[in-house]
């Protein structure tokens, strides 16, 4: 009796193997595309977090009597604006002082700084801080 002893695979199991390594390969890409999209809106919003940290921090610099902490709502005139404040950038930046009762001789500064989102939605960053006259 003769045996037919030919090695090698059947084409149901390179069928097989091909299906099960398309299907890796699109899992692989869909995860590293989520992860490059996660990392996207991370970095945005962190610009946004220093952007209208910035701002506060200019204010505060500014001191008291400046004439930039009167009381109001403010637009960055140069909006839209990017990671470092210039022009043609996709941030509107806003800020408002108030004066914070009852405590006297102080301000209220929110900064607050928007975006467009890749899925189309308005993200928003809003810091807030006080600027205490201490010339007293």
């Amino acid at each position: 009796m003769k045996y037919n002893s030919e090695k090698g695979f059947t084409l149901i199991e390179v069928i097989m193997a091909s299906v099960i390594l398309v299907v890796g390969i699109g899992i692989v890409g869909s995860i590293i595309s989520e992860i490059v999209q996660r990392n996207f809106h991370s970095q945005r919003h962190t610009q946004a977090v220093l952007l209208a940290q910035n701002k506060i921090e200019q204010l505060l610099t500014d001191g008291y009597e400046n004439p930039n902490l009167a009381e109001n709502s403010y637009e960055n005139p140069l909006n839209p604006v990017n990671a470092t404040g210039d022009s043609n950038g996709v941030f509107y930046q806003f800020w408002t002082i108030d004066d914070l009762n009852p405590i006297p001789r102080s301000k209220l500064i929110t900064s607050k700084v928007q975006w467009e989102s890749t899925t189309g939605n308005l993200e928003t960053v809003t810091l807030t801080s006080v600027c205490i006259d201490q010339s007293n």
